[in-house]
Order: structure tokens, then sequence, then C-alpha cells
């Protein structure tokens, strides 16, 4: 039940920010296109410019596509792209707006419920798991959990820090070596956590990225053997 009520509230919520401010960054609550795009390109750096350019993208928590755009002018980006949101409005804002993108495909779609339909190379996660809800280490973690088996090469998201001098209402801060310290005893032994790059100039780094890389070697079942 608070699984489908978080949802619900995600929904309004961003379906109420996308009538405020239209197709623009604060529709997913970034402050600017250049904060915004930072993000994308901090996310994007789990591979090599090449890898990146050919790869099938899941976006979850896509917005109107911000990510797609941004890989298609600065990448040359040639690969299939995948946007999942649970606004519907957001979803049908994607599909009007990247319509003549034969490689572009958009859903209204709850990955707890059903599944995420299909594997990629790489999953990208911004801002997605920002939000207060009832219970905010479950909604990560389940997620992370169902995203990554579907990451042929890796996943990578980002969280707001808890190494802040400020916290803002109805924002969810992490502490990065919680994090870090699921993603690498419960998902991938392969993890790299990025806590060093601005979004804003003259701030102290106020969020972090992990990024989550596909492994051969299974954390659980692997715990306590010897190399």
């Amino acid at each position: 039940m608070e699984h489908r009520q978080d949802l619900d509230a995600l929904d309004r919520h961003y379906t109420a920010a996308l009538e405020a401010h239209g197709d623009a960054p604060g529709a997913v609550q970034w402050s600017s296109q250049e904060t915004q795009e930072r993000r994308m390109e901090v996310l994007a750096e789990i591979v090599g410019p090449d890898e990146l350019r050919t790869a099938s993208i899941l976006d979850f928590g896509c917005g109107t596509g911000h990510l797609l755009t941004w890989l298609r002018r600065t990448h040359r980006y040639e690969g299939s792209y995948t946007g999942y949101d649970i606004a519907g409005a957001m979803i049908q804002a994607a599909r009007a707006l990247h319509a003549s993108d034969p490689g572009a495909s958009f859903e209204r779609r709850d990955i707890g419920t059903e599944g995420v339909g299909g594997d990629f190379d790489l999953v990208l996660v911004s801002g997605t798991f920002n939000n207060v809800v009832s219970d905010n280490w479950r909604f990560l973690t389940d997620h992370l959990r169902i995203l990554f088996p579907h990451a042929r090469r890796g996943l990578s998201f980002n969280c707001l820090s808890s190494y802040v001098d400020y916290t803002t209402e109805g924002l969810a801060h992490r502490r990065p070596e919680d994090v870090f310290s699921f993603v690498k005893a419960e998902l991938t032994p392969r993890v790299a956590l990025r806590h060093d790059y601005h979004v804003k100039d003259d701030v102290i780094p106020f969020e972090f990225t992990v990024y989550a890389y596909a492994s051969e070697h299974d954390p659980v079942a692997d715990r306590g053997t010897a190399p």
C-alpha cells in the first residue's frame, strides 16, 4: 500500500511541476539547464564516449526526455533510448516532444509491479531518488535491486548527500557510505562513488553519483570465499 501511495504522490507532484514550469528543468526540480546537464555528464561517465554513443539506455525517471536531448546534442548518440516515468503527464509530453526520433520510446511504468521489461547496456537514474517518501531507504534499495540485473554494462545514479550545510524540506539526503556499502554488498563488487564534482560554482559538492558495474561475481553468493 505504501508503495502505491508513494508513486501516486510522486505522480501528482511532478504533474503539478510540469504544469507550472512546462518543458523546463524546473519541472523535474533542477534549478537550471546547466546544473541538470552537469549531472547528466557525470552519470554518463560510467563508460567512455565511444561506448556511450551506441549503448542502449534506460533512463529511469526520464521526465520529458532531457537526457535524450542532451545525448543527441553532445555525444552524437546513436543508440536506442527508453524512458520510464511514473508520471503519465511527463510521458505524454515526452512522446510529443520526441515524436520524430525513431530511436526513442517512452513508457509510464511501475517496475515494482510490472518489472523492467527488458535488458539495456546502461541504466541511468538522475534525481529519481531525491524526494522524501514513506520509507526512503527501502524505496532506493528496492528499485536498485530491480534495476541492476537489467544493466548489461552498468547502472549509474545520483543522490543528495548528507554532507551538506543545509537540507531542503521534502528532499532526502543520504549518507554516501551507506549507499556505497549497500551496492558493494548486495549488487556488485565493482562499484565506484563520486563525491568530488561541483554542480554549482562556489558551492560545496552536495550530491554524489554511484557507478555500479556488471560483474561475473555475485557479492552475496561469493561472500566469505577466499580470493
